[in-house]
């Protein structure tokens, strides 16, 4: 046999699952898992090597061939391949699954499933599931339109709401991985259905997030999943009372929504939770597509608080839907940021209009000094953002181009790309970023010594902060002007704000705003 010469991409492996020996190799999510359901520790460029060595299995591959499929256009040492296959190798022990053929390369020798061969194993049941699924069509319609739910939502209808919203996400319980998209894909569709108002904000789907990892909860455990729902799991909560606490400590929410998807495709049931700060109330959806569910789920939230705002459902954007990028939020909130960076720029290539991975990409080099990696990839990222009309990213983006100038030290042009997200965020209702666009603002004043016109941005940032009752943020803003006070050598300001912030910090259990303040008093 010799070596292979086959013209492989490598972004179409991304997209399949294979399993060998009982493992299984996602490249949905760069994942291993072994025969237990447990995930392995690997690299995202070591994963990509894996699923390219298993899709090419029984062919032999030279160094070259491997280097040029997993790291295209980038000058690395042939060690990287030697260092991957020895990790491969310690992860399948004690099977011997790599062959080394001296000057030829390598092969994949135990045996391979992908995820096409393992469908055709399921075709007749999924046929049986479905036509039993056409006769339960009229559920929906029935469950959503009962007078008893109507009343239910109209008993619990809120004059208006005021500070923030947070949609934690969705629990899948159905059994198989075709639904994995579900936990932030689910929670970011239904965040796009709610728009902010000028009385509360609905936090989006990063920032939630970082809600969960400040309230010290597990991004990962809110993926849990079970093929069999007994009664106990229905019954109980996808986060417990304790935790619903923490993250309105947090977060300063004035409702939390939390829900499950359960059933089977084409049968599906929504059950949820929706905690306000002295009330819970419960309910679930029935319906044959998820889509339907969003748009109910979404319908009977938007009563809750008092929204009449009608969006088209066209326009919703589904960079969430991909599992990847849940992998890849997790390990940028675990700090492992070289890994987060890899699997993201994987991902970029393969969905050149996921704007959130461009812009969590971006928002990692610039954490990590990479300003000529980032520019290059805002300069290409903006014009794609404004092309789909995706004003949620094209404003973070825009932001984010404003932050690299000055962390550049190009004021002025910070300062007139800040106006020009302040401009849009302000036609879009984003809170959030009118805060941080006119924080930048207010620290780009100071340096500048315009003390005056940094306290008046401060303050005006901080009453951002505070339509959406954001704890963190407003603690930031009291710290903010406690620098700037302490600068212009005003001690009784400077207490009296680091005071403000020092108790939000402590009541809300803000552990990195305390470590900050106390920095500052050194």
């Amino acid at each position: 046999m010799g070596v292979s010469n086959i013209g492989v991409k490598s972004e179409s492996v991304l997209q399949k699952q294979f399993i060998s020996l009982g493992f299984r190799v996602d490249g949905r999510t760069f994942s291993v898992e072994n025969s237990a359901g447990e995930r392995l520790k690997i690299r995202p460029k070591t994963c990509q090597l894996l699923l390219v060595l298993m899709e090419n299995h029984q062919q032999i591959l030279s160094k070259e061939r491997l280097l040029s499929l997993v790291w295209p256009n980038v000058v690395v040492d042939e060690q990287v391949v030697f260092q991957s296959i020895k990790e491969i190798r310690q992860l399948f022990h004690p099977h011997d699954v790599i062959k080394t053929l001296p000057t030829q390369g390598y092969q994949w020798v135990a045996p391979v499933k992908s995820k096409a061969n393992l469908n055709n194993i399921s075709v007749k049941l999924t046929t049986a599931v479905v036509t039993a699924c056409l006769l339960l069509g009229s559920i929906t319609y029935l469950v959503l339109n009962d007078p008893q739910t109507r009343a239910e939502l109209k008993s619990h209808a809120q004059a208006k709401l005021e500070g923030s919203v947070v949609i934690l996400p969705t629990q899948n319980l159905i059994a198989g991985n075709d639904h994995d998209w579900v936990r932030l894909g689910f929670m970011d569709q239904l965040i796009q259905r709610l728009p902010s108002e000028p009385s509360f904000g609905v936090l989006q789907t990063d920032y939630v997030l970082e809600v969960i990892n400040r309230a010290g909860l597990s991004l990962s455990s809110t993926s849990t999943k079970s093929p069999d729902v007994t009664g106990d799991v229905a019954a109980k909560g996808m986060f417990s009372d304790s935790e619903i606490q923490q993250i309105f400590t947090v977060s300063g929410a004035q409702l939390v929504v939390a829900s499950r998807l359960m059933g089977t495709p084409h049968d599906y049931q929504l059950s949820y939770n929706l905690y306000w700060p002295q009330k819970t109330m419960q309910g679930a959806i029935f319906g044959t597509d998820t889509h339907v569910l969003l748009d109910e789920f979404s319908a009977r939230i938007k009563r809750l608080v008092g929204s009449d705002v009608v969006l088209d459902s066209q326009g919703y954007h589904t960079d969430f839907y991909d599992e990847m990028m849940g992998r890849a939020l997790e390990l940028k909130l675990q700090g492992e940021y070289e890994s987060a960076i890899s699997l993201l720029q994987a991902l970029v290539l393969q969905a050149p209009h996921n704007m959130t991975a461009h812009r969590v990409l971006i928002e990692l080099l610039l954490s990590q000094a990479q300003f000529g990696q980032a520019e290059s990839l805002l300069e290409k990222s903006i014009p794609i953002a404004t092309s789909l009309g995706n004003h949620h990213e094209l404003i973070r983006l825009r932001y984010l181009h404003a932050l690299l100038a000055a962390m550049r030290q190009s004021f002025t042009l910070a300062v007139s790309r800040a106006d020009e997200v302040i401009e849009l965020a302000q036609q879009h209702r984003d809170w959030l970023y009118l805060a941080y666009s006119t924080d930048l603002k207010g620290h780009i004043a100071m340096k500048n010594t315009q003390f005056d016109t940094a306290h008046a941005l401060y303050h005006e940032a901080k009453s951002y902060h505070q339509i959406l009752r954001c704890p963190v943020g407003e603690a930031t803003s009291w710290l903010n002007l406690a620098k700037l006070a302490k600068q212009r050598n005003a001690m009784e300001r400077y207490n009296e704000s680091l005071d403000n912030a020092r108790y939000i910090a402590q009541t809300r259990a803000l552990t990195s705003i305390l470590n900050e303040i106390n920095e500052s008093e050194k």
